[in-house]
C-alpha cells in the first residue's frame, strides 16, 4: 500500500474512470503499437470489471503516416448507466470531442459478493 494512501471499504459503489490517458495498447484501443502504460491500464481494466465506453478513434490524423487513436478512456464497472457521444473537432484540434452523459437514476446494485474498495491517493508533491 502507498505510504498517505486511504482504502475504504463499498460493498455497491460504480467506478468510472474518464480522462486523457495517452496509452496505447493494439487488441484493446486499435492502436498501431503497444506500450507499457497501455498494457498496465488494461490489465487495470480487466482486473476491476471495467468496461472501455469509447469505441471510435479521438485523434485524427493529421500528417502522413498518422493512424487514427482512442486516446481518451471512459471506463465503468456500469456501461448501461452512460452514453458517449463522439463529435467533429472544435476549430484547428486534431481531436474529436467526447461527451459523456449519465442520468440522475440510481444504477442497479452490484453483485453483492464483490467486495470493492474506494482508494484515494495522494497527490505528488507540487502536484493539482
Amino acid at each position: 500500500m502507498q505510504s498517505g494512501a486511504h482504502y475504504v471499504p463499498y460493498l455497491f459503489t460504480e467506478i468510472s474512470i474518464r480522462g486523457n490517458f495517452n496509452v496505447h495498447h493494439q487488441f484493446w484501443l486499435s492502436s498501431p503499437l503497444a506500450d507499457h502504460h497501455g498494457e498496465l491500464t488494461y490489465k487495470f481494466a480487466i482486473l476491476h470489471d471495467l468496461e472501455q465506453l469509447v469505441q471510435y478513434p479521438i485523434r485524427v490524423p493529421d500528417r502522413l503516416g498518422d493512424t487514427p487513436n482512442i486516446l481518451d478512456l471512459v471506463l465503468t464497472d456500469s456501461p448501461s448507466a452512460y452514453a458517449v457521444i463522439l463529435s467533429s473537432p472544435s476549430g484547428s484540434s486534431d481531436h474529436n470531442l467526447i461527451s459523456v452523459s449519465c442520468p440522475n437514476s440510481p444504477i442497479s446494485s452490484h453483485d453483492p459478493s464483490k467486495r470493492r474498495c474506494l482508494c484515494r491517493l495522494p497527490l505528488p508533491v507540487g502536484g493539482t
